[in-house]
């Protein structure tokens, strides 16, 4: 039975379908493909939830309940650059997701 994506491992997909087709092709079969971005998606959240937790420990304690939002939005921000927003494949930058 598949694994439902979340919304990174979506993210993932329709960016690599978008902007590195060549790179998903060379996943393998659309099952290698789907294996990948599971994991991917997976990677993710944990690496949004670890970054978020030592930019976290860089707040005032009296301050972090009303900045865990944008802690987590700039933790998902720097994840998302490092393991979802690989470079754009020649050829593909004027697209539009």
């Amino acid at each position: 039975m598949a694994m439902q994506l979340s919304r990174h491992g979506r993210l993932a997909r329709e960016y690599w379908e978008t902007y590195r087709p060549q790179a998903l092709e060379g996943l393998g079969s659309p099952e290698e493909q789907e294996a990948h971005f599971v994991r991917l998606d997976l990677r993710v959240g944990e690496k949004i939830g670890a970054v978020a937790q030592e930019l976290i420990m860089e707040v005032p304690v009296g301050e972090r309940a009303a900045v865990r939002n944008a802690v987590r939005l700039q933790a998902q921000e720097i994840v998302y650059a490092e393991e979802v927003f690989l470079p754009k494949e020649p050829g593909t930058e004027h697209r539009e997701m």
